[in-house]
């Protein structure tokens, strides 16, 4: 199963328990001293210990992270995945199941919750590959999830019906690690070990197992353990392991996840989108009630519905159904890398808190220097290495002052960063409208959390050309445009629909999905424009790194082909534009208004600023949907708000605070006239120029 590698002599049988040893304690090198004293220190006092091994179980694991109760079902989503890593690099299910602790209930050991982190923080890069595929690995986390989804709600709903009395005697098969404490060894393996087991049934679609294990009920004497003759002690990249590049040979087109399960986690992520790795999730206790986490809601539903347009809230999850019309890992790895590359950083921020210690206090400005936190000492010294504790005794757990004690070991302060800072909200900019963007757009580079700087506000600043002009065109940075509305019925309604109806081409097409009229016809458009805003009547302006995008009721992005130039056009008499060349406007034909004539993917404003259009037929100067392939719409909607935001990295920041401040030094300027000490001398100079006094002596040309 491991990869053969060209010295024979190297070569050693290792049992999985003794590979994923090896692979944690390399994993465990990727933790300073102070993260790795840190991290032990934390599981040990947030578990449970049974038999001398640490191990934590779903309780302690939501806990420990302070997911609310409003979030419950993101929360055991993420149990559920961080379960399933614990065996990596072992994907496939084993028999009996790799706990790699057998007197563990669970496999939330320490040793294995290392690689978790190692895993979801990104430091996987110093072991694998930088180009390691940990999409594909997230994905089959979730889809163990949907195994595991079927039979609790049977167990819940069998608890439910039972008295106190009989929920006593319940079967230890339908208890989870928290409800069963005692009984065989594979009985202590509790509810998710067993349901690691039937994921064997997506995985092994022949049902069959190999042939080196045997079932679950047999007894120890009858399994043969699974052994993989491979060089451990000369493997510089991990990743040559077969093992890891095949992903255990996992047959990834037979698993499906639901879209449920993505809502949920999308959910979470977005409510802590502002979450830096020392602040508990508590800091933002607000994203978790309403009516904040309703409008989280509406983005997740938004963002799943990517995935599957048709997707319903709310339709109970079968687990047939999610094998037959779930997503595949095809499908999510297409809207991922499409619509929204950076929707699970937020997993990255979450497990460092596993590396900050909540006992680190800042130092008290009295005593100690401002650039040092003081941390609690550990008896004996932090360690500067990395040695791992066995499974069983846990040796590398120092034991811990409990009274905190006086001896102090100083860090560095950059272990703790400045809080984010959002803006003052309005009606389409806030914090949910924020933490939607970071799923396509680089934080880093557009500073959404600290730099967004407010330039028009229609329902402020007034709807129109002129007003829009006036707040935007001083702006030298990147911006972020933002456009809501409701769809237009298909025959227009008034005079002003009527009017603006007869301006657009003949040829219409539908809306983009069903979900806009489920959704009361609401529709959110944007776009990114990176160059200066200017007065455009006959070309556009912008550059390849000019994007559209769409936020509800579907998220989607559509990026520049390089294709032509016809980016952005401004126009206070034409209207704006994106996409498309600005309208021809004819003098004697509809009384001087613009004739329309729109791109195959654009979207419109007319001069009013009070209707809309977003065409998608094609590709031209943007790049059709890649996850609506072959699929024509046009939304024409209602423009109800209409906001600009300035933004960009710290030193465009810069330049355009420095720029800002010259004009209003040189308009201060030009206030100010300079008048010579000696006025009857400028008089003098001023009549022998014949500017002034003189009366009719001055010559000039004829009449």
């Amino acid at each position: 199963m491991g990869q053969v590698q060209s010295g024979q002599s190297a070569m050693k049988k290792f049992t999985p328990q003794e590979i994923s040893h090896k692979l944690a304690t390399k994993c465990g090198s990727q933790f300073s001293g102070i993260e790795f004293w840190a991290f032990k220190d934390i599981f040990r006092r947030n578990g449970k210990v049974f038999d001398g091994v640490y191990y934590w179980t779903e309780e302690d694991f939501i806990k420990f992270l302070g997911i609310p109760e409003t979030t419950a079902e993101s929360g055991r989503i993420l149990y559920a995945m961080v379960h399933y890593l614990c065996t990596f690099p072992f994907l496939r299910p084993r028999h009996p199941p790799l706990t790699f602790s057998q007197v563990a209930p669970t496999t939330l050991t320490f040793e294995n919750v290392v690689k978790v982190v190692v895993l979801f923080t990104g430091r996987y890069k110093g072991i694998l590959t930088s180009d390691y595929d940990f999409l594909k690995l997230l994905f089959c986390a979730i889809a163990y999830y949907e195994e595991v989804l079927a039979d609790d709600k049977e167990y819940k709903e069998k608890k439910a019906s039972r008295s106190s009395h009989e929920e006593e005697t319940i079967s230890d098969e339908l208890k989870t690690p928290e409800t069963s404490r005692t009984g065989s060894d594979d009985e202590k393996m509790g509810f998710w070990e067993k349901k690691f087991t039937a994921f064997a049934n997506l995985t092994n679609p022949s049902g069959s197992v190999s042939s080196s294990s045997t079932s679950v009920g047999s007894s120890d004497t009858d399994i043969d353990e699974e052994f993989l003759n491979i060089d451990l002690e000369n493997v510089s990249n991990w990743y040559d392991l077969d093992l890891i590049k095949s992903y255990d040979n996992i047959d990834i087109e037979l698993l499906r996840i639901s879209p449920t399960s993505l809502y949920h986690i999308f959910q979470l992520l977005l409510a802590i989108g502002p979450l830096l790795p020392q602040e508990p999730i508590s800091t933002y206790s607000d994203h978790f009630a309403e009516p904040a986490i309703g409008r989280y809601r509406s983005i997740a539903k938004s963002m799943t519905q990517s995935f599957d347009p048709s997707w319903v809230l709310g339709n109970p999850t079968d687990h047939n159904s999610v094998l037959e019309t779930g997503i595949s890992y095809s499908r999510f790895y297409t809207v991922i890398k499409s619509v929204m590359p950076f929707a699970f950083d937020g997993l990255a921020v979450l497990f460092e808190h596993f590396l900050f210690n909540q006992r680190i206090t800042p130092s008290s400005p009295e005593t100690q220097q401002p650039s040092l936190i003081a941390i609690p000492a550990v008896v004996g010294s932090p360690p500067v290495d990395h040695p791992f504790a066995s499974p069983r005794d846990h040796d590398g757990l120092e034991e811990l002052n409990e009274d905190g004690g006086s001896t102090m070991i100083m860090a560095p302060s950059n272990l703790l960063m400045a809080p984010s800072k959002l803006p003052e909200p309005t009606k389409l900019m806030n914090a949910t409208m924020i933490a939607q963007l970071t799923t396509f757009m680089d934080i880093n580079s557009f500073q959404l959390y600290g730099g967004l700087k407010k330039l028009y506000v229609g329902s402020e600043a007034g709807f129109s050309m002129g007003s829009f002009e006036q707040k935007v065109f001083k702006w030298n940075a990147p911006t972020i445009v933002l456009i809501s509305g409701y769809i237009l019925a298909p025959e227009p309604k008034g005079a002003r629909e009527r009017a603006f109806s007869d301006l657009l081409p003949p040829i219409r097409y539908g809306n983009s999905t069903s979900a806009v009229i489920k959704r009361n016809g609401k529709v959110t458009y944007g776009a990114v424009v990176s160059t200066p805003w200017k007065a455009s009547h006959k070309e556009c302006f912008g550059d390849n790194s000019t994007a559209l995008f769409q936020l509800e009721p579907v998220q989607d992005v559509f990026r520049s082909t390089g294709y032509n130039g016809n980016y952005v056009y401004f126009s206070k008499t034409l209207g704006l534009g994106f996409g498309n060349v600005p309208p021809k406007q004819h003098s004697h034909q509809n009384h001087g208004a613009p004739q329309y004539a729109f791109g195959d993917l654009s979207l419109t404003l007319e001069h009013a600023l009070e209707f809309g259009v977003f065409r998608h037929v094609g590709s031209e100067t943007f790049r059709s949907s890649q996850i609506r392939e072959h699929v024509d719409f046009e939304d024409r909607f209602a423009i109800t708000e209409l906001e600009v935001w300035g933004c960009g990295a710290d030193e465009v920041l810069r330049e355009q605070a420095r720029l800002w401040a010259w004009e209003e030094k040189e308009a201060l300027r030009r206030k100010t006239v300079n008048l010579p000490k000696d006025i009857e001398e400028s008089r003098a100079l001023l009549e022998m120029a014949g500017l002034v006094g003189g009366g009719g002596k001055r010559s000039g040309g004829s009449v």
